[in-house]
């Protein structure tokens, strides 16, 4: 059996469907007669909204996979920075698993990436940054601490938290109420029962909330970067690398008006973490 993982949200679980006999062998048979769509998991552009289709199997999947000379596991994305084939990823998306299990603005954001790793709206123009003494998260813990064995059990909300639980942390389930809705004020109110605040204190860790409109949540977090200055931002989109980069790949000087891709809706300014409290995040 394969099933077909679409990688596009930061903050929630990605969402997954399986294929039916028949479209197993649609699908073997359209990446045989294409196979330079297929890049390993790994290589992924670390940006937010669709990045692609992940294709796992069971053993009897993985069998017929082989079979056919194609490996056990793949992605269906190109190399970073061109365009995509949509040989396959376009029709998956139209399959009726995906249909189900997808919702429609999550399907039309992916639809319009297809064969376009640059497609998506920028931010929007917003607050600066509160007047506050802070320390921040240092560059170099993007890919000594981030990028290894911590970067596919992690997320943005455990980057912005700097604490790696390996669990997909999520808003408010570590202190026992997750968050309910989609929504700025539900989630930061989630993240404030985590342990977060709205004001300085001895932990000054700044992050940032947005919103893809009822879909997920993102975070981005302050960090010094080589030259010790504290006005560069970073981000980690779900299980992908942890980056200072945008969705047009420009360097995160202000989070407000970055390219958020899907992410649209901006939160309160900027939210802090304190340290005790902080245990909280699951």
């Amino acid at each position: 059996m394969l099933h077909i993982e679409l990688d596009v949200f930061s903050g929630r679980p990605n969402p997954y469907w399986k294929l039916t006999a028949r479209e197993e062998r649609e699908l073997i048979d359209r990446l045989t007669a294409s196979p330079a769509a297929l890049r390993p998991v790994d290589q992924v552009e670390s940006k937010l909204g669709y990045r692609g289709m992940v294709v796992h199997a069971d053993r009897a999947g993985r069998e017929r996979l082989t079979a056919a000379g194609l490996p056990p596991g793949f992605r269906l994305r190109e190399a970073t920075g061109v365009n995509v084939s949509d040989v396959a990823e376009r029709w998956l998306l139209h399959t009726p698993g995906a249909q189900e299990a997808l919702l429609p603005e999550v399907g039309d954001v992916s639809d319009r990436s297809i064969g376009s790793p640059s497609a998506g709206p920028g931010g929007q123009a917003g607050k600066g940054l509160l007047a506050c003494a802070y320390w921040a998260s240092w560059w170099a813990d993007l890919n000594t601490f981030w990028n290894g064995t911590r970067r596919s059990s992690n997320n943005c909300y455990n980057f912005a938290s700097s604490l790696a639980t390996g669990t997909f942390a999520q808003p408010g389930r570590g202190s026992g109420s997750t968050f309910s809705s989609l929504t700025v004020a539900n989630i930061e109110a989630a993240t404030f029962r985590d342990g977060y605040t709205s004001f300085c204190n001895d932990d000054r860790f700044i992050s940032y909330l947005c919103i893809w409109p009822g879909v997920d949540f993102h975070f981005y977090h302050l960090i010094h970067d080589l030259w010790g200055t504290s006005n560069r931002w970073a981000h980690k989109p779900g299980s992908t690398p942890a980056t200072n980069l945008d969705n047009s790949g420009n360097p995160i000087t202000n989070p407000v008006t970055c390219n958020r891709g899907p992410y649209t809706v901006g939160g309160t300014p900027w939210i802090y973490p304190r340290v005790n409290p902080r245990s909280n995040i699951r």
